[in-house]
């Protein structure tokens, strides 16, 4: 994946002493395309953000989904396919708020 220059990383919180930033998206995921952008869109931006933090940076991913009609099938599909994109997994934890 080639790796845009995204601008200044922007983290909705972070710890520094822990090497921890946290992030909220809230896209629309109303249809199969729409999940591939957003997936698309948040691996583009981990592996952007992995250039501009310290070394190993571990990233917490919340995805609003409040008022979208998801099924937990779906809601893991994304989770799966977001761990398997990224290339490094072991630094990334991701929660689906509902």
């Amino acid at each position: 994946m080639d790796i845009l220059n995204w601008g200044h990383v922007t983290p909705d919180a972070s710890n520094i002493e822990r090497n921890e930033f946290i992030y909220v998206y809230n896209h629309d995921l109303s249809s199969a395309e729409k999940i591939g952008r957003a997936i698309r869109f948040i691996v583009g931006r981990l592996t952007y953000y992995d250039t501009q933090l310290p070394k190993d940076p571990f990233h917490f991913i919340n995805i609003d989904i409040r008022g979208q009609q998801l099924t937990d099938a779906v809601c893991s599909k994304i989770k799966e396919d977001i761990v398997s994109q990224y290339k490094r997994p072991e630094f990334l934890s991701i929660n689906i708020i509902k």
